[in-house]
């Protein structure tokens, strides 16, 4: 680490502003696999970090997995504040460059720096494509229930036919996708276990998640947006709230609770305690439960052991 470079890079969907920590210069590369690699062959960083951005981050992971090269995202939150301490106001690709290279020098070095977990692309992209499809599936549905005029609904009744095939495609494929690696399957079996847990979330927990039984009970809460947030200034004392994280996995998990809440269970048992004996309102016991869920999962993935309460 101390031999090579850290890189910091602002991604953007034609082209990748690069800074190599300690120095202001900026390189600026088109986001292609190819540039990417000749530029990293170069330099030959010791590690290399970026925010997120929703897939247009592909060309560069790709060529960091094919050269070994440490990679670790970063979370756009940590790097407002670095931001803010800096007291930089001004905000450009170039700048942000050179931020996320002092934050991952400084700040992620100093903490440990922990590669990025990566799960299965193909898995990931598919689980995306079903959110997507069940979003769009709905939003029909509710269209269908308020449309009157006859020539309005046939429009909305084809669509719907159309979505309700392409879902079903897509969640065959990822049956397929989990079914083709012995360990996945095994994984989706376990978590299946969990009362509550469906092959939908069993599918997006591991799709999405692949820090799943490699954090902390307090980390994957946290990673997802399950962790409470204190937040207290003076006499104020605001409720704690959660947010932010993965919400595609808050989604599976919030229908999970309910699903978990309808029938007999440990879950509902300590839902009811929440709400009866600490006087915590519905949703707030229901957020509890979401993330009991979640630990549990995470628990079965550490593991390799089904739900322990699943006979009780």
């Amino acid at each position: 680490m101390k031999d090579k470079p850290i890189v910091g890079v602002d991604v953007s969907k034609d082209w990748l502003d690069l800074c190599i920590a300690g120095n202001a210069k900026v390189e600026r590369l088109a986001n292609d696999q190819e540039a990417v690699g000749a530029w990293l062959d170069r330099v030959r960083p010791a590690a290399v970090a970026f925010e997120p951005t929703g897939g247009y981050e592909r060309p560069l992971v790709a060529a960091l997995r094919a050269r070994g090269i440490l990679f670790v995202r970063v979370h756009p939150n940590d790097v407002i504040a670095f931001r803010q301490s800096r007291g930089i106001k001004a905000k450009t690709d170039r700048i942000d460059a050179q931020l996320i290279a002092a934050f991952a020098a400084e700040e992620l070095v100093r903490r440990g720096m922990r590669p990025a977990i990566l799960g299965n692309d193909l898995l990931r992209a598919l689980a995306a494509r079903r959110s997507q499809l069940a979003s769009a599936l709905h939003a029909e549905r509710c269209r269908l229930a308020l449309a009157t005029e006859k020539p309005v609904r046939q429009s909305l009744e084809l669509v719907i036919a159309s979505l309700a095939k392409s879902l079903d495609a897509i969640e065959a494929q990822i049956a397929k996708a989990i079914d083709r690696d012995p360990q996945t399957a095994q994984l989706a079996k376990l978590l299946r276990t969990v009362q509550g847990i469906g092959p939908v979330t069993a599918a997006t927990l591991i799709a999405e998640l692949p820090e799943l039984g490699l954090l902390s009970a307090k980390e994957i809460a946290s990673l997802v947006g399950l962790a409470p947030n204190t937040r207290q200034s003076g006499k104020t004392n605001s409720r704690a709230s959660t947010g932010h994280g993965r919400p595609h996995v808050r989604q599976v998990l919030f229908n999970a609770a309910r699903a978990a809440l309808r029938h007999p269970s440990p879950f509902k048992d300590f839902a009811d305690r929440l709400i009866t004996h600490n006087q915590r309102p519905g949703k707030v016991a229901l957020t509890a439960v979401m993330r009991k869920l979640l630990v549990t999962a995470n628990a079965i993935a550490r593991d390799r052991h089904p739900w322990k309460l699943q006979k009780a």
